[in-house]
Formats: structure tokens, C-alpha cells, sequence
């Protein structure tokens, strides 16, 4: 088996762990939006919307790849449900967010890959300056201190996605 196929096999495995198989796998895409969702403390509406807009674009994205409706964007809506509902230990989304940067869409394709992350990265920062959790916020504060955070750990992490380990996910 290649070194490849070995990849794919072991973050599969480690995705089983989590409850997250089948199609569901092509979901795991989102978990740096919802770091961002949940950044602040709380899922606002404003966030939700650039979300779930995101969301129907990439499923049919997905079916557009697959070439027939594979997916379905209830099943997309069913699997963010149990992230959103409740907020995830940041552990969890750490390492899905390390699962997903070495599993996601277009890893044969770097050029493309590149595109889909800058596109994430870029959806992130709307979503972190969609909403404020106090007004009136200051200069600087349109992103909160855990928006920015979180925002730079998820930027490093697909930074980093070359020379990172999956073993040490």
C-alpha cells in the first residue's frame, strides 16, 4: 500500500473515532468555520448566514465533482448540527481542524487545494467580523482576543499542513 493510501486509511481511522464516516468525511472541511462560529463564546445570527451560504455552495460544489447528486445539503446541515448545538471541547476541533487540512478537498491538486484554503481562510474572517458579542467595541475589537486567536491557530495550522506529522494529530 502506498504512502498515500496509508495516510488516507489512518485519518479515515482516526475520523471513525469521532463518530464521522461515509460521506460525512467530506464534511470535516467545516470545522475551521465552526472554530470561528464558536470563537467568541456564542453562534451569532450573522456568522450562521455566511455558514450555512457556504455550506450550500459546497455541497453542490461536491456534486459537481462527483459528477450526480451524491450529497445532500440536509446531511451537510445534519452533520454541523451537533457542533453547533453545543459548543465542541477545543481539543476535538484541534485535532478534526489537523484531520481536515491533511484530508480535505483537492489534496492531489496543490494549486487547488491552495484556492479552497485561502477561500476558507477568507470565510473565517467574515465570519469572525460578521458579529460582535459587545457594543460599543472599540478600534480594534471588532475581532475579539479569542477570534484572533483562534483565527491565527487555524491559519498556522494550514500553514503548517506540509511538515505536520498526521501521526501526531
Amino acid at each position: 500500500m502506498s504512502e498515500k493510501n496509508n495516510l488516507r486509511e489512518e485519518i479515515l481511522e482516526k475520523l471513525k473515532s469521532f463518530g464521522i464516516t461515509g460521506k460525512d468525511v467530506y464534511f470535516i472541511d467545516y470545522i475551521p468555520l465552526i472554530e470561528m462560529i464558536w470563537a467568541d463564546g456564542q453562534p451569532q445570527q450573522g456568522e450562521m448566514d455566511i455558514f450555512y451560504e457556504f455550506l450550500e455552495k459546497h455541497v453542490a460544489h461536491l456534486n459537481k465533482m462527483a459528477g450526480y447528486s451524491a450529497f445532500k445539503l440536509e446531511d451537510a446541515v445534519q452533520f454541523v448540527a451537533g457542533f453547533l448545538k453545543e459548543r465542541p471541547s477545543a481539543e476535538m476541533l484541534k485535532t478534526l481542524r489537523q484531520l481536515a487540512v491533511h484530508a480535505g478537498l483537492f489534496q492531489e491538486d496543490a494549486k487547488k487545494r491552495a484556492q479552497f484554503e485561502k477561500s476558507l481562510l477568507a470565510l473565517c474572517l467574515d465570519i469572525g467580523a460578521s458579529c460582535v458579542t459587545n457594543y460599543p467595541y472599540g478600534l480594534r475589537e471588532r475581532f475579539n482576543a479569542d477570534e484572533k486567536r483562534c483565527f491565527f491557530e487555524i491559519f498556522d495550522t494550514f500553514e503548517n499542513r506540509r511538515v505536520a506529522d498526521i501521526s501526531e494529530v
